[in-house]
């Protein structure tokens, strides 16, 4: 946003487990998960097959509509890697970008966030992560990790806009390492999330 991109009105409350708030459109968040839930998971437990009806296609169309006015605009929400055949039959030249992080420290935020267990984290982490990578070998765009490294974090950030046309901000405030937290030592990864992982890390930016 800071380099140009229109986001539009997001969720930027600060909430117990996300002091900047999620940072998405309640419109498309809602809506997704409505689409999830129609065709039969959720978030927390994604469908193998996602089928758009007319209700969501509207919304996906009047949200498309209301950014009419905008050269650059974009949305985030992690259930789009399983929404977004959805968005590409409307928008083909659609720019994805994606970004992932390590999976303990995402099933370490869902245990605290959800009250999941480990394993199950690991596994949502797993089902998000190889969909992006589908997405991503499909088309091409971009992936970054997320790191608690700001000098690195930034490298990224810049390469990633760099990519999307955008020109970097000179400053930005947003990222703020002092407000991640970390799972400390863990145990190996099991070998299925391992390979995820490495995969990501052999096409990052």
């Amino acid at each position: 946003m800071q380099a140009g991109m229109y986001l539009g009105k997001v969720l930027d409350t600060a909430i117990s487990h996300n002091p900047k708030g999620l940072q998405e459109p309640a419109s498309i968040l809602y809506m997704h998960e409505h689409l999830l839930q129609a065709s039969g998971g959720s978030w927390s437990d994604p469908p193998s097959q996602v089928v758009w009806d007319r209700l969501h296609c509207a919304v996906r169309d009047l949200f498309i509509e209301s950014r009419g006015g905008h050269a650059v605009w974009g949305f985030k929400d992690p259930r789009t890697v399983f929404t977004l055949q959805g968005w590409l039959d409307v928008l083909p030249d659609i720019r994805p970008v994606g970004i992932f992080r390590h999976p303990y420290e995402v099933a370490a935020s869902l245990r605290k966030r959800n009250g999941f267990e480990l394993e199950k984290g690991l596994s949502l982490w797993a089902l998000y992560n190889r969909k992006l990578l589908k997405w991503r070998d499909r088309l091409g765009f971009p992936i970054i990790p997320f790191t608690a490294d700001h000098a690195l974090m930034k490298q990224k950030l810049a390469a990633l806009m760099g990519q999307l046309g955008l020109e970097p901000a000179d400053e930005t405030d947003f990222f703020n390492p002092s407000l991640l937290s970390t799972c400390g030592e863990t145990p190996p990864l099991p070998a299925d999330v391992l390979e995820v992982l490495e995969n990501l890390q052999s096409r990052a930016l």
